[in-house]
């Protein structure tokens, strides 16, 4: 491959799961942002947010998401595009860029009863609400929206890049 594919979207879209799935039929490198930062930090997502802020977060991820090399596959947090910095990073040549759009009902049900920080402290309107403000800049950033995300739909993505 010769660009990085980066998968966005809110949330319990499917970026990790079909991302990883991806990688393994183009036998390419596959990475999870927020599982890399993780790592790094030796702290969980939420273990992040609770002592030092989003503000921090995002910066991790932000320096995390500049390492990526050609070829890989990447799932990225669902807020990754609200930083203006990263939305004009995803718009660069090497890099081919997929929102994963399913309806919000196919969200909520996924991220429901998660231990995912947002989810904790919002209520399912409040992330109603963060996920419309969020698909504006999802849209500016996707070179390719997946309203149906699927593995088919993902690979047939992939291919006709």
């Amino acid at each position: 491959m010769d660009k990085i594919i980066i998968l966005i979207g809110f949330m319990g879209s499917g970026k990790s799961y079909l991302g990883k799935k991806a990688a393994d039929f183009f036998q390419t490198e596959f990475l999870d942002l927020d599982l890399v930062i993780e790592k790094q930090q030796s702290l969980s997502i939420s273990q992040i947010f609770e002592k030092f802020g989003e503000e921090y977060f995002r910066k991790l991820e932000n320096e995390m998401l500049r390492k990526i090399k050609i070829g890989s596959i990447i799932a990225t947090g669902g807020g990754i595009v609200e930083q203006k910095i990263n939305r004009v990073f995803f718009q660069t040549q090497d890099k081919y860029v997929i929102w994963l759009n399913p309806s919000w009902e196919t969200i909520l049900s996924r991220i429901k009863n998660t231990e995912r920080p947002l989810v904790s402290k919002l209520t399912e309107n409040e992330l109603l609400d963060l996920w419309q403000s969020r698909k504006p800049f999802y849209r500016e950033c996707a070179d390719c929206i997946i309203k149906n995300p699927n593995l088919k739909n993902l690979i047939k993505a992939i291919q006709s890049r």
